[in-house]
């Protein structure tokens, strides 16, 4: 009992931090972490099955920093990144991959010039413009979650110091937003328009992806307006937590506290490709979400952890939508896929 109580104090406490929007959407690398870490991304999808994808990690002097930078465009195929686009700049910038913020909290700009792959290792000249326009305020994460299942999880594990050292993987600064993403990608010369459902994703703190087990992210925007990202994690050392949102029509946005588990909507094959996940939110409503995945984008997190970005397309709530279906786990624990 006591533990719990404690337990929900230390929840309290993370979970109580509140950041004006200006700060939030700076870049911050706290080398006084365990394992600095400043993430972002951008993803784009549309009904056509057209895809963009876009992440920067900055981690360095310790570990390398991270970069995606990938697209399919239908008839054309995969193209993106196979080398790192140059050396971090000011900002959010890695040589030519540069996002620069237009209207703080919602539009950013994510530029690019220079050589991609096609997955039959071709090189390509690439020119890309687009601009993320959010239709809702960011959403901070420590709004989301279940506070008391959080603390649950935590009183349950054997208190070491070593667990209380990754448990500060579990107190980054995370937010997302929903929108839509349009540009060009100019591609040998052949300029492509594209006007896409969009997502984004902001994290700051600690992270190492090799105390991760496995975990889904998913989101998406329907054809009736409902704007949405579920994500739940299991870590190696801890059990599985849930957060995320939903925004009606009308903007109003609730947080969901509970989605269908890992084993159920992998319990046919771990990468399903169709699956079903049920939504309980704070307010106590049930939303069901179908999920399609139409291609993938795959990358490797420090040698170990394997993520897959699928192309997605839903039924939400009946309503048809498009969006991104994330799987990852651990190559070691799981292999084989």
């Amino acid at each position: 009992m006591l533990k719990l109580l404690i337990a929900r104090q230390m929840v309290k406490r993370t979970k109580s931090r509140q950041y004006p929007v200006d700060f939030l959407e700076q870049k911050h690398v706290d080398q006084a972490q365990p394992y600095p870490n400043d993430s972002s991304y951008f993803y784009g999808g549309d009904r056509e099955g057209n895809a963009f994808i876009t992440r920067m990690a900055f981690r360095e002097p310790k570990r390398p920093n991270e970069f995606w930078f990938d697209f399919f465009i239908k008839d054309l195929g995969y193209f993106g990144l196979t080398s790192s686009p140059g050396p971090e700049g000011a900002g959010f910038q890695q040589g030519s991959l540069k996002w620069e913020p237009i209207e703080t909290g919602k539009i950013w700009r994510v530029t690019f010039e220079g050589n991609v792959h096609d997955r039959s290792g071709k090189p390509h000249r690439c020119i890309a413009n687009m601009v993320f326009t959010g239709d809702h305020p960011v959403y901070d994460f420590a709004k989301s979650s279940d506070h008391h299942v959080i603390a649950g999880a935590i009183a349950k594990e054997k208190w070491t110091k070593s667990f209380f050292h990754a448990m500060k993987d579990t107190h980054q600064v995370h937010y997302e937003q929903t929108g839509n993403f349009k540009g060009t990608i100019v591609l040998d010369g052949k300029t492509t328009q594209l006007d896409m459902m969009g997502s984004r994703d902001h994290s700051f703190g600690s992270r190492n992806w090799l105390t991760w087990d496995r975990h889904y992210w998913i989101t998406g925007v329907s054809e009736s307006g409902m704007h949405w990202t579920v994500t739940t994690i299991k870590w190696q050392f801890l059990g599985r937590l849930t957060a995320g949102f939903i925004t009606a029509p009308d903007g109003t946005t609730d947080a969901i506290v509970e989605c269908t588990d890992l084993d159920t909507v992998s319990k046919e094959k771990l990468l399903p490709d169709h699956g079903f996940v049920e939504i309980r939110t704070r307010d106590g409503k049930t939303h069901r979400m179908e999920f399609w995945r139409h291609g993938e984008f795959p990358y490797l997190h420090d040698g170990k952890y394997m993520m897959r970005e699928g192309i997605g397309t839903y039924k939400f709530d009946g309503s048809d939508g498009v969006g991104m279906v994330e799987f990852g786990f651990h190559a070691d624990r799981y292999k084989g896929i």
